[in-house]
């Protein structure tokens, strides 16, 4: 579709509206083609919630839930609760996870750490502190994940099973690996 052809259409099915448009307001007034799977880009998404005056709230409701998430992962591998991170220390040093919320507010990374005991850093720590969960994910991400890894606070208002991918990447992948640090030296040389 050509790009004039395009405003023409968006312009001539746009609703004049008063307050807060929700995503699927937005794709009932874009063409077919625009519009992906019945969602719009995380783009618009992200337009949308910036001019919703209802989303700090929103958006403290789906941090408190991926709060909880972790929690609930973090503790039963043996973790300890901090305000928004989780820490446990073994013989080689401590492991960290942590929540880094977004610079502009509509995303979060799950990120994990390892000080060594002895300040002599391996494998991945040796270029990074941090690494992002997404290094774990394999295969493709649903749709809509600008980045591997990266928590969309809007999917999870939409629909909080959008937890569940990550939560099962942190459970079933980076803390075996991650915990593995705390007992076996050689642990941060072997494949993520």
């Amino acid at each position: 579709m050509p790009i004039a052809d395009l405003f023409r259409s968006l312009l001539a099915n746009r609703k004049a509206q008063v307050g807060a448009v929700t995503p699927a307001e937005v794709v009932e007034d874009y063409p077919a083609d625009v519009v992906d799977q019945g969602k719009p880009d995380n783009a618009v998404r992200a337009h949308l919630a910036a001019n919703d005056p209802g989303f700090p709230e929103k958006r403290e409701q789906a941090v408190q839930a991926i709060l909880a998430a972790i929690d609930a992962v973090a503790q039963a591998h043996g973790f300890t609760a901090k305000p928004k991170s989780w820490a446990r220390q073994g013989p080689l040093g401590t492991v960290s996870l942590h929540l880094q919320r977004g610079r502009y507010g509509f995303d979060c990374t799950i990120n994990l750490g390892f000080q060594p005991e002895n300040g002599e850093a391996a494998g991945p720590w040796q270029t990074d502190d941090l690494i992002p969960l997404g290094r774990f994910h394999q295969g493709e991400m649903p749709r809509g994940q600008d980045e591997i890894g990266t928590i969309f606070y809007l999917d999870v208002l939409e629909n909080p099973a959008a937890l569940s991918l990550p939560i099962q990447v942190l459970d079933r992948r980076a803390l075996p690996w991650l915990l593995a640090h705390l007992t076996d030296r050689n642990a941060p040389l072997r494949p993520i």
